[in-house]
């Protein structure tokens, strides 16, 4: 791509953001000023909704590190403060709107676990091409695990079907 081009780009993404936040102030019937409040708000909750979650992943592993080098109650402490991440995460995303009703929220999870599946098995074929046997193994295996995700949600949504 070309600099004219990649500015040509830029322009039009510009635009199209500027167009979102018209709409928006026009749906929410909000002043200009409220309006970019909320979407400051929105924009600052997303950001820590993402951040809580990968500070999830990193206290468990380090908690799995802790108890791997026998420091038991370090190891504990650090999956408390994990399961305290996760709680935050949770929260952020209700009031991000992310939680819908169980049967969406499992269709939408469902969908998810698909990619997923998909993208382990993709990385999986790249990480043996390049040899690297840890990551392989490690994405075969997880690969299963939203295998066995994907048919436990499936399970669910049938039975959710059953009642209806």
């Amino acid at each position: 791509m070309t600099i004219q081009s990649f500015i040509i780009l830029e322009r039009q993404i510009k635009r199209m953001e500027e167009e979102v936040v018209i709409d928006y102030i026009k749906e929410s019937k909000l002043s200009v000023k409220s309006a970019v409040e909320k979407m400051q708000t929105m924009e600052i909750m997303e950001k820590t909704f993402d951040s809580e979650s990968n500070d999830i992943a990193l206290y468990l592993a380090m908690s799995k590190r802790a108890e791997e080098e026998g420091e038991k109650e370090i190891a504990a402490y650090l999956f408390n403060i994990a399961m305290d991440e996760a709680s935050h995460a949770a929260q952020f995303a209700a009031l991000l709107g992310m939680v819908k009703d169980t049967r969406t929220n499992l269709l939408n999870m469902l969908a998810g676990e698909i990619q997923a599946e998909k993208d382990k098995s993709d990385a999986s074929e790249v990480a043996f091409g390049e040899g690297n046997d840890e990551a392989f193994k490690f994405f075969e295996k997880s690969m299963k695990d939203e295998t066995r995700h994907k048919e436990g949600i499936k399970k669910i949504l049938s039975k959710l079907q059953a009642k209806d």
